[in-house]
This record gives structure tokens, sequence and C-alpha cells, in this order.
């Protein structure tokens, strides 16, 4: 494996301590969890910013969705507009972090679907078929720990014709200098969808133009779009091989030869570390937890 590739996939690890911790308290609090499910569109129709989704669904009989990298926002939609009424739609919810997920939904009681465990990564191994209509990664395509693999295999598991969509801040990693799990920065040039970090940098327009036609836009609220449509299928190299496997396995090796007294001290204590700080964090009130971050990026 690649320093590179090996780097980033130890710092997306180390990172799974404080997005558990996030979530687990997003969860606790009634008024942050009921303000997460007043933006969330689970229950309601499907609204993806910059392209019609329920234009899309409409003239599908049965489509079949994929929200990757959903973490516990639910912010997909369930539904589409069909005639006069609403149809539900099959949707998937899927992370790599879905036991610590469906844990903190068993704890909290909480209403909702489960959620599927699935890595960008390796998405043809979950899903082998070629059969999903859509895909959308929503802030979460530049949190894992090798974007590029993860656009061609969610490609590949589309219908030919099926959409990728991508909705992303820009240069998050750049914004959160390097920490948990940004490490890569998704932005636009010349309508190009540009990854990149200090060490690498990859026009996904080039690199996909043989089989999938990219549209890129930035939405008025700063957020870059990416609408991905499949031509023709993936070239077998691009996907996951035998080379990946043994690197998933020698990955798996080290984790489990490091899981010492110390190593599984030190994983508690971040993860008691970040509970605590987002306890008292998501107890205050939206407007001050806002002021307060505001502060601290001026600061």
């Amino acid at each position: 494996m690649a320093y590179s590739k090996q780097t980033s996939l130890e710092k997306w690890k180390d990172g799974i301590s404080y997005e558990v911790a996030f979530w687990n308290n997003v969860y606790r609090w009634k008024h942050t969890y009921e303000g997460m499910m007043g933006w969330s569109l689970y229950g309601k129709c499907i609204e993806l910013e910059q392209f019609d989704a329920n234009h899309y669904l409409s003239n599908i009989s049965s489509p079949k969705i994929l929200d990757v990298g959903c973490g516990m926002s639910y912010a997909t939609g369930n539904f589409i507009k069909r005639g006069d009424g609403l149809k539900e739609v099959e949707i998937h919810y899927v992370d790599p972090l879905a036991s610590h997920f469906n844990k903190i939904l068993h704890r909290y009681h909480r209403p909702l679907p489960a959620i599927e465990f699935g890595m960008a990564e390796y998405l043809s191994a979950f899903y082998p078929n070629h059969d999903i209509d859509l895909v959308i990664m929503q802030n979460a395509l530049d949190h894992s720990a090798d974007p590029l693999k993860g656009i061609f295999e969610a490609i590949d598991i589309l219908k030919p014709g099926g959409i990728l969509y991508l909705n992303h801040h820009p240069n998050e990693a750049e914004i959160e200098h390097y920490k948990g799990f940004h490490q890569y920065n998704i932005s636009q040039n010349a309508d190009q969808l540009i990854i990149w970090n200090k060490k690498q940098h990859w026009n996904i327009n080039t690199l996909v133009g043989s089989f999938a036609e990219v549209t890129t836009s930035v939405h008025n609220n700063g957020h870059i779009i990416a609408v991905v449509r499949k031509k023709a299928d993936v070239p077998a190299d691009m996907l996951s091989n035998k080379k990946d496997l043994c690197e998933l396995a020698e990955q798996l090796i080290t984790v489990a030869s490091n899981q010492s007294v110390f190593s599984a001290c030190r994983q508690t204590c971040r993860y008691v570390y970040y509970n605590t700080v987002q306890f008292f964090a998501q107890a205050l009130p939206w407007k001050v937890k806002m002021a307060v971050k505001r502060f601290i990026k001026q600061a």
C-alpha cells in the first residue's frame, strides 16, 4: 500500500471516535434531534440541490437509491411525486459506521430505518447487480479513505444511464486542517471536478470520461455539485481487485494486532473525551452554538 493511502486510512480510523460521539449527542438531546429532523427530508419528497431527482426518478417504475456515507442525518427524502400523490421509493442508507449508528438508534429509541454497512471504496462487493438508479453522496466522499476509488465503485454499481450525485462543501480538508475524516478537498475548476490534498490531485472529468459524463456547478450556498451519468462499464482495472483485498486484509491484521490494553484504553479515552465535549456542545442552544463556532474560526 502506498504511504499516502496508508496514512489517510490511519487518519480516517482515528476520526471514528469523534464521528460516533457527535451523532450520539445529536440523538441524545431532544432539541438537537428535533432540529435535525426539522431539516431532514425523511418521510418527505426527495430534493437535491441543482438536480431534479424527482423528475429523473418518476420516469423509473421502481427506482433503487443508495445514500452512501449517510451518517445519521437522514437528509435524503424517501418519496417521489407520482401523479397527484407521493410514492415511497426504495432507499438504502449506507455507512461504514452502521454498527455504531444502529446502536445509537436503539439506545435513544428513534423510529428511523436501520443503516446498512457499506464502504464507498468497495461498493461493488455490497451491491454487485448493477441495478442502482441513483447513488447519492453528500458531504461524504471527501471523508472517505480513498475518494477516487469510491467514485469508480459508485459508477460501477449503477444501471446504464444511472446517476451518481455528489454535493460537498468546497475544500473542507483545508478548512479543517486535515483532522479526522477531513483528508481530501473537493473543488471545481473551469467546470471540472477536482479532488485533491497536499500530495494528490485528480481531475475527475478526465479520469471517468470514457465511461461517464460529469456536469459540475456551484450552488449559491457554495456547495460543489456534480452529476455523473454512467455511459459504459467501468474498466475492471479501476475497480476493487485482489490487490485491494490484500490491502484490506493487511489493515484487518494491523488493527487486530494493535488491540493491546494500551491501544484499547487510547481509543476509549478518545471516545470519552469527544463524547464529553459533544455532550456540552450539543446541549447548547443552536444560536449560541453557531456563535461559538464563528468565534473559534475567527480566532
